[in-house]
């Protein structure tokens, strides 16, 4: 037969001898979690210069005012406008205005 004994589970007050090995545990956990954590930023860091550069190469390459100009001359943009002139309590002179933008497809004017 065979003998069972039975752990006690641990008591808060376990001793001088148990707080070093906790407190070496927690340092290697907040050691392993700030190493995590600066490895992510530095990976995070990499991948937005990279991205940044590859947008820049893109942007320079781009000729922003023929592709502007190509776009325009595809559409009809009607704008229509009102202002008022009216006296203010201050005696100065403001302005209400109203306006109205439409887009339509150039062959549709």
């Amino acid at each position: 037969m065979s003998e069972h004994r039975r752990r006690e589970p641990p008591q808060a007050n376990a001793g001088p001898a148990q707080e070093p090995v906790e407190r070496g545990l927690s340092d290697r956990v907040r050691r392993a979690m700030a190493a995590g954590l600066e490895a992510a930023s530095r990976s995070k860091d990499d991948l937005l210069r990279a991205a940044g550069t590859e947008i820049g190469v893109w942007l320079e390459h781009l000729d922003v005012q023929n592709e502007l100009a190509k776009v325009l001359t595809k559409m009809v943009v009607e704008v229509k406008a009102e202002i008022r002139f009216r006296p203010r309590e201050d005696g100065s002179l403001g302005a209400e205005v109203k306006s109205d933008v439409k887009t339509l497809p150039a062959d549709k004017p």
